[in-house]
């Protein structure tokens, strides 16, 4: 098996999450997932050569990457430096220039509070109920909520920085390799569908699903595959 698929997390940053889609994408190929590093500072530049090192340690010049999220935005980094090294970009509820600002500072100010009780209890239950409204089962938003805490502070703060600095709308034309653009209709998150749309407009080799039942969250459902979208 030599076809190789690189998935990049969200913010919370194990790879962890991917574990509903691997029993079936690792029928048809080698799975390799990203951890994100946690030792800030860092940069997307930073981000991007982890991929790039992962590539190389792998003996892939080029594969499939997936990406979700925060993750997302990390992804079109690597497409603008490495595109050779992209067989297929598929790119979950994610963003060219995170657009809903005032919610970013606002989390910025309270994230601190979100590290320690009951600020964190505050925090798991908001993510739960959010989770339960996308329909998504107990055994992953117990997994969410595990991962979410395991790279502390320091590294969370970085990544919602990174958010705020990223803006390559202008650039999306410069992605000519294929593009699977995937939007749940029901992210409590992210406009992903409006995103998704505005992306499609600029990438010359894009395309477009539309996931009419599913939140941010999409990958963690049961009743989400992801292979069909990859053939």
């Amino acid at each position: 098996m030599d076809r190789v698929l690189v998935y990049i997390p969200g913010m919370e940053g194990t790879g962890n999450l991917f574990f509903r889609q691997l029993p079936v994408l690792e029928g048809e190929f080698r799975c390799v997932t990203i951890r994100l590093r946690n030792s800030a500072p860092f940069s997307y530049f930073d981000l991007v050569q982890d991929i790039v090192t992962t590539l190389d340690r792998e003996g892939a010049h080029s594969a499939t990457i997936v990406a979700e999220s925060f993750g997302g935005s990390i992804a079109l980094q690597f497409a603008l430096q490495h595109q050779n090294r992209i067989e297929h970009l598929v790119l979950v509820n994610t963003f060219p220039y995170f657009r809903r600002r005032i919610r970013l500072r606002l989390g910025l100010l309270l994230l601190p509070f979100g590290f320690v009780n009951p600020g964190r209890w505050v925090r798991e239950k908001t993510v739960a109920r959010v989770m339960c409204s996308e329909s998504v089962e107990q055994d992953a938003i117990d997994k969410l909520l595990e991962c979410s805490f395991s790279h502390g502070y320091a590294a969370t703060r970085q990544r919602m920085k990174l958010i705020k600095q990223i803006d390559v709308r202008n650039r999306l034309q410069e992605i000519q390799c294929p593009v699977t653009l995937v939007a749940a209709a029901k992210d409590k998150l992210l406009p992903s569908v409006k995103e998704a749309r505005l992306m499609l407009q600029q990438m010359p080799n894009a395309k477009m699903v539309v996931l009419p039942d599913e939140g941010h969250t999409c990958l963690l459902s049961s009743k989400f595959s992801l292979l069909p979208i990859l053939h």
